[in-house]
């Protein structure tokens, strides 16, 4: 009797530990490369990708900062690809050059999700953000609807080679070209932070003093009034940014202290993207294109706006 117990125990305890999951079950990879975390805009993106992942149990994430280094992202891309995630996302600095980077990775069958900014062509999995043509048609209706007389109007964009900005300026200009109330008397190039609008627009002010400067986010519309307020000019234009990040330094909070006359909503879709990868790696139908809501925020529905942050 003893000599078949033995052996038989032990296939008891073989058996049980072939049950037990296995320690190396990582559930489902998800790897995040993002242009840069220089500003609240894209920190909040990564929070609230990092909340939504939290609420999947099986869901890893990992996030790889490109510092707006197109190379650094390249290279990103090139290694989630290589580790073999399970779903990629992606919010590119530059339309072009990472293009190649985003369809190898489809061709390795990886799905990938673009979140903000677009690549040339259609070779991903699905977009998600918003209609940045949209927002600047609303900064452009915006202004025409406040214009009792014909006004001037100046545009600083963000950096021109990134699709947001392309698209925003593509949206303001055909809304405004197609009014006589309103003339675009300059547009200055930024790069989406405070420093490269400050010389140009100093510079322009010297000459001309317009009635409203719309800038392509919140913080580059922040630089605009501190530059304004060295003039004693805050008074004098009305500043319509966009973002409307709830907070202290964000455009909500500036809509309140009146520096800004307008900020335009512009959501990050973090949450909005996690949901994407976890449908997807489910194998759920998921639309190509996934556009997400905006408002423009003023005195009129700032607190409003304010109260459903708060909540």
């Amino acid at each position: 009797m003893k000599n078949w117990r033995v052996p038989y125990f032990l296939l008891l305890i073989l058996l049980c530990l072939s049950c037990t999951p296995s320690g190396n079950d990582k559930g489902m990879q998800v790897g995040f490369s993002q242009a840069m975390s220089s500003d609240n805009w894209r920190k909040e993106m990564e929070k609230s990708m990092q909340v939504q992942s939290s609420l999947y149990p099986d869901v890893q994430l990992e996030i790889k900062n490109a510092n707006n280094s197109v190379e650094r992202q390249i290279q990103q891309i090139n290694d989630f690809v290589e580790a073999g995630v399970d779903v990629l996302i992606v919010s590119p600095i530059k339309s072009k050059p990472v293009t190649t980077a985003i369809e190898n990775a489809t061709k390795a069958e990886i799905p990938t999700i673009i979140i903000d900014r677009n690549i040339d062509g259609t070779n991903y999995t699905t977009y998600i953000g918003a209609n940045n043509i949209d927002i600047g048609r609303d900064a452009a209706k915006y202004i025409l609807s406040g214009a009792k007389n014909p006004v001037t109007v100046v545009q600083i964009t963000g950096d021109i080679a990134s699709s947001p900005a392309k698209e925003r300026q593509l949206g303001f200009e055909s809304v405004l070209s197609d009014s006589p109330k309103a003339k675009l008397v300059a547009t200055i190039n930024g790069d989406w932070e405070k420093p490269s609008l400050i010389a140009p627009l100093e510079k322009l002010i010297d000459t001309v003093v317009p009635d409203y400067i719309f800038a392509h986010n919140d913080r580059m519309a922040m630089g605009v009034w501190e530059v304004l307020k060295q003039r004693d000019l805050q008074d004098s234009v009305d500043i319509i940014g966009v973002d409307g990040l709830y907070g202290p330094n964000g455009g909500i909070q500036y809509v309140k202290d009146e520096i800004l006359l307008a900020t335009i909503l512009y959501p990050t879709g973090g949450a909005e993207a996690i949901d994407l990868a976890v449908k997807i790696f489910n194998g759920e139908f998921v639309q190509k294109n996934n556009i997400l809501n905006t408002v423009v925020i003023d005195s009129v529905n700032v607190d409003l706006m304010q109260n459903q942050f708060n909540k």
